[in-house]
């Protein structure tokens, strides 16, 4: 019984003193994809955009992903220009990059993400190509 009437007093003491602006935030039924996508479509500078896309789960925005390759296509040739401290082109996956792009660095075959197994890390079988 004590330590629960000392949680509600901590409690009640908490949310006396942070700011109650912030109150609905500690209390909501948006799932993690929504606002996943609704900071990406509210977001007006690219690097949230692709804080947004690109540095969560890809199917959290599944249901926006012709807007973002819009918004890729879009932008890409500026941003390997001017190369921002976030941007990474190996983190679009190639669905979402324009054709001419994909091509540009390599294709699908180039840019996929190779697999080893433990045989050959261990050298007991030859590496694939």
């Amino acid at each position: 019984m004590g330590s629960f009437s000392l949680w509600v007093l901590l409690n009640i003491i908490f949310f006396c003193t942070i700011d109650l602006r912030f109150l609905k935030t500690f209390f909501g039924t948006k799932t993690a994809p929504q606002y996943t996508c609704e900071y990406f479509l509210t977001s007006e500078e690219d690097f949230q955009r692709w804080d947004a896309v690109f540095e969560n789960r890809l199917i959290y925005t599944e249901s926006i992903h012709e807007r973002v390759k819009e918004w890729v296509e879009k932008n890409i040739v500026r941003w390997q220009r001017e190369r921002p401290d976030w941007f990474n082109i190996e983190m679009v996956p190639d669905k979402l990059l324009p054709s001419n792009v994909l091509a540009a660095v390599g294709g699908v075959k180039r840019r996929r993400r190779s697999s080893v197994s433990v045989r050959e890390i261990m050298g007991l079988t030859p590496a694939r190509d």
